[in-house]
């Protein structure tokens, strides 16, 4: 076979135990903030119905969408994100009390161009708050979301915080009130391309250059929330809006996260689905961010009917850990290796790995026939911590040998204490 079917799809990964140890610690960190938080865990297929999947996908979104028909004919794709498959359950599964707080770590799919920080398939940790229209939602999956990053220790973590309702306001006040869509899109590449290229991106779009040019200088506003109020008035923005953001700027003070968070009017956030506050989460370690969310208060009624509010978020773990480096996680150390001399000493290796495995214990049973220096080598190059010996003169004493793979050190520990 050729060696480039040997490697994963492109965009794709092998997770081999030295790097999926990794992705297994930052995940159960992440999730840990969200069990405290009250927050349960929640997983759908990899495939959809591709009609559910582009209902509120976007234009861009769609075309990233790996999609494919079964063998009766159906249309499926695989799910390009949690939000669309969670509304989807929620849409049937009307008995759960409201609001309803879930979260999960899961694979998601995107036909996307692989890059540095970009990938086809990839783990999302995220959460979704679903019935409840309120500033303190918003601001308790905003906080949860700092909070489960700063317990993985993501350095220097910063948080850009808009809202597409101001975004609204201020371009039908600059007389922008069609195609709105496609103006947010643009606005949404600020920073991944110059304000020059965003100008030329909006005139592309059918905007004249002033206003264009108006459009950039208000995406470029950037202000710490806490100080945000003052911005927006001059800006123009109704009191409506200024006392939400101003009331998101307390709720986030009592967390304790306010300081990381920032109003950045150039976050519109991709997907069609969001309706109101969006944020991005930033480490100046790679310049992508590592996840993002928002409120998308009419997604659930695109399959239920139902007017239901909702806000969450997604971070991407493997962001998170090139963010982190290396060495974040590791295989977890054999505790024992159990070596019996001659096959009448193997029923006895097994019992003894049998009762500590019982106490939680990782044990291997050596199932070959190498010399005592062969297991003793590989046993060190495993990581185990202990090496059992069992032989027939440690059977009569009804003692095994434990040598100790850190100092070499051994010692003769009676059977009856092993066994108990």
């Amino acid at each position: 076979m050729e060696d480039w079917l040997l490697q994963p799809p492109r965009g794709m990964n092998d997770w081999t135990p030295d790097k999926y140890y990794s992705l297994i610690t930052v995940a159960s960190r992440l999730s840990k903030v969200a069990e405290s938080f009250g927050y349960s865990a929640i997983e759908t297929p990899a495939l959809e119905h591709f009609e559910v999947l582009k209902a509120k996908a976007g234009e861009d979104v769609i075309n990233e969408i790996y999609y494919l028909k079964d063998k009766a004919g159906r249309e499926l794709g695989l799910r390009f994100d949690m939000t669309v498959p969670v509304a989807r359950v929620l849409s049937y599964r009307r008995d759960f009390p409201r609001p309803i707080r879930l979260y999960y770590v899961s694979k998601v799919w995107r036909y996307d161009e692989p890059q540095f920080g970009r990938f086809r398939e990839f783990y999302q940790f995220g959460v979704e708050h679903v019935g409840s229209p309120t500033v303190q939602s918003d601001a308790e999956v905003l906080a949860l979301a700092v909070k489960s990053l700063e317990l993985v220790n993501l350095p220097q973590l910063t948080v850009k915080v808009s809202d597409r309702r101001i975004m609204d306001q201020l371009l039908s006040k600059i007389n922008i009130n069609t195609a709105r869509e496609p103006v947010l899109r643009v606005l949404d590449k600020r920073g991944k391309v110059t304000d020059d290229e965003l100008i030329k991106l909006l005139i592309k779009e059918g905007i004249d250059k002033a206003r264009a040019e108006s459009l950039v200088a208000i995406a470029s506003t950037r202000v710490p929330i806490v100080d945000s109020v003052r911005e927006l008035r001059e800006l123009g923005v109704g009191d409506n809006l200024i006392n939400y953001v101003e009331s998101l700027a307390n709720a986030l003070t009592d967390y304790g996260v306010a300081n990381r968070v920032y109003l950045d009017l150039s976050i519109v956030r991709g997907l069609d689905y969001y309706t109101g506050f969006v944020f991005e989460l930033y480490t100046d370690k790679i310049k992508l961010a590592v996840g993002g969310g928002g409120r998308y208060d009419e997604l659930l009624k695109v399959y239920s009917g139902e007017d239901v509010p909702a806000v969450g978020f997604a971070i991407g773990i493997e962001r998170v850990m090139l963010a982190l480096g290396e060495g974040q996680g590791s295989i977890p150390p054999v505790d024992y290796y159990i070596y019996p001399m001659e096959g009448s000493c193997y029923g006895m290796a097994v019992r003894i790995a049998e009762k500590l495995r019982e106490g939680g214990l990782r044990v291997i049973v050596d199932v070959g026939k190498p010399s005592l220096r062969s297991a003793l080598e590989y046993a060190a190059r495993i990581k185990a911590r202990k090496f059992i010996i069992i032989g027939r003169r440690e059977i009569e004493r009804s003692v095994v040998r434990v040598r100790d793979l850190e100092t070499w050190s051994e010692e003769d520990i009676p059977l009856s204490k092993i066994l108990k």
